[in-house]
């Protein structure tokens, strides 16, 4: 009976053990459950959205919002890169800086550039409109921010460049996931974000098809202002450190920090300059713009740096705390598999030369393939059709390129005789009105008639110029030339409000007829330019 009652007496003392442990396994197992029902809640809740003066300080007509986590947003601005309609057509730009200082880096070089969406009638691709903010990057990187601050506002530095790529990454998906209906789409394509090229970043800081020519090739932007007041930079005022976003002027295409603040991480790898062109040897990494520490006097949208991607100090990729990045929306090239056809057809019309007057090289190559089976012969068929075709698109570009800077030289002394004509008319009337005659002595009559006469033989040396560009231009492209290259001319005057837009059809409606060899007489094309109403 005593063992009994002490063999009980232990097994209810067991029993109590285990289930003293069972109800702390329990509680501890339902606390923690609990815990990450409450996060599964709060993550699966929408977080209130931010106030728009934490993700977008400046709001402008044309401005991009896309959502990010967390309930804030990260804004975007069309570039316009006003090109053919064609599925491969593209726009020859300008990078670097004509000083051979610094050429091994910065040299000036011609490149291309196309853009996958359309707004408004025009090709765009879309770059951020501010540096990615340290809110920003919270969010999308996996920390939502109890709230968004001013000092959440602050340009996000001291990341690698594996840290920007990554937050493109983690963004498109989560994009593709939650609003996918907001992304811009090029054929079937969806957008993604990446980092921008450096060709896309540096057309968008010196302002791309929204300034004139000497504007665009100058060493920064127009600033006229001064570019302290648009530059977070040097030692007046940075403090030391990356400031909030948007906190200065924009430039022409509302972007706002292009120059300054923090280096942006830019998705090419790095290459030298080779004297106009880049050299073959593919090096670190790219930030552009300059930062906070730089020199007022040293900033240039042409500016560049090699970083190397690696820190063998630390084993690490390379942080430093003056380099953040902004982001762009891109697109698969080809739009999706529904447009390989219309890509195809685009690049076979390419290999022919539009500006042959003969036989095309490109049917003589074909025909002579036919009559040889030798695989040797027919290989070097092929190589040579490459050449000529290559070499016949360099022609065919180059004459695109030679029409509409004629026609844009044309529409400026299309302005020109308007204007003067504008002028006369004014001086005229005042010769015709009575009251003036009685008021004037002959001296004072004729300095207005000499006046009218210099501004009359000044339209004509205007209208004579006019005259001779178009006829220069009208040799050689065909009419769709023509048409395309005046589309292209429209959409970049009227992108800059310049008075010379309304002149561009006028200057195509002469040079179509001139190309189709019936001739425009001077007269005739004096009466279409003034008959232009004032705007």
């Amino acid at each position: 009976m005593f063992f009994f009652e002490k063999k009980n007496q232990k097994t209810f003392l067991l029993l109590d053990l285990v289930n003293t442990k069972k109800q702390k396994f329990f509680a501890s197992f339902f606390q923690k459950r609990s815990a990450f029902l409450l996060l599964f809640l709060a993550a699966a809740a929408p977080a209130p959205p931010w106030e728009e003066r934490y993700y977008n300080p400046k709001p402008a007509p044309g401005d991009l919002a896309l959502p990010i986590p967390c309930g804030g947003a990260l804004i975007l601005r069309p570039v316009a890169v006003p090109a053919g309609n064609a599925a491969l057509d593209d726009r020859a730009i300008q990078l670097g800086s004509p000083s051979a200082e610094l050429g091994f880096n910065e040299y000036q070089r011609g490149a291309f550039l196309a853009a996958p969406f359309t707004a408004d009638g025009t090709h765009v691709f879309y770059i951020g409109k501010y540096a990615v903010t340290r809110d920003q990057y919270a969010a999308v990187t996996g920390t939502c921010p109890a709230a968004p601050t001013p000092r959440g506002r602050i340009a996000q530095a001291d990341i690698s460049w594996f840290d920007a790529v990554n937050f493109t990454q983690l963004w498109s998906s989560w994009l593709l996931a939650n609003a996918r209906d907001k992304l811009p789409r090029h054929g079937q394509a969806i957008a993604f974000v990446r980092l921008p090229t450096e060709e896309e970043w540096e057309y968008a800081a010196r302002g791309g098809a929204s300034v004139s020519e000497s504007d665009y090739l100058a060493p920064t932007w127009p600033m006229p202002e001064g570019i302290e007041r648009y530059a977070v930079a040097g030692a007046g005022g940075s403090d030391g450190r990356p400031q909030q976003v948007g906190q200065m002027l924009p430039n022409p295409l509302g972007l706002y920090d292009m120059l300054g603040n923090v280096e942006q991480w830019v998705l090419d790898p790095y290459r030298l300059n080779r004297v106009g062109r880049l050299q073959g040897q593919t090096g670190g990494l790219v930030a552009r713009g300059g930062s906070y520490a730089t020199p007022l006097a040293q900033l240039r949208s042409s500016m560049r740096e090699e970083i190397p991607p690696f820190d063998p100090a630390r084993n690490a990729p390379t942080h430093l705390a003056f380099i953040g990045f902004r982001v762009a929306l891109a697109a698969d090239a080809g739009g999706g598999l529904g447009d390989v056809a219309a890509l195809r057809q685009a690049f076979e019309a390419l290999q022919h030369d539009p500006t042959s007057q003969g036989d095309d090289p490109q049917a003589t190559i074909a025909r002579l393939k036919q009559q040889t089976a030798d695989p040797a012969i027919r290989q070097g068929l092929d190589r040579i059709g490459a050449q000529l075709a290559t070499d016949a698109r360099g022609r065919a570009d180059a004459a695109r390129e030679s029409v509409r800077a004629q026609m844009e030289a044309a529409t400026a002394l299309a302005y020109v005789v308007w204007r003067v004509q504008v002028i006369i008319r004014a001086q005229q009337a005042q010769l015709d009105n009575p009251a003036f005659k009685d008021l004037q002595n002959a001296d004072d009559l004729a300095r207005v008639k000499r006046a009218i006469a210099v501004n009359q033989a000044d339209q004509q040396t205007a209208l004579d110029g006019y005259a001779r560009l178009l006829r220069e231009a009208a040799i050689g492209p065909a009419a769709a030339v023509v048409a395309d290259q005046a589309r292209i001319l429209t959409q970049e005057l009227r992108g800059r409000a310049d008075r010379r837009t309304r002149f561009v059809e006028i200057a195509a409606k002469h040079l179509a007829e001139l190309g189709a060899g019936r001739p425009v007489a001077p007269d005739v094309m004096l009466k279409d330019i003034v008959a232009v109403p004032a705007q």
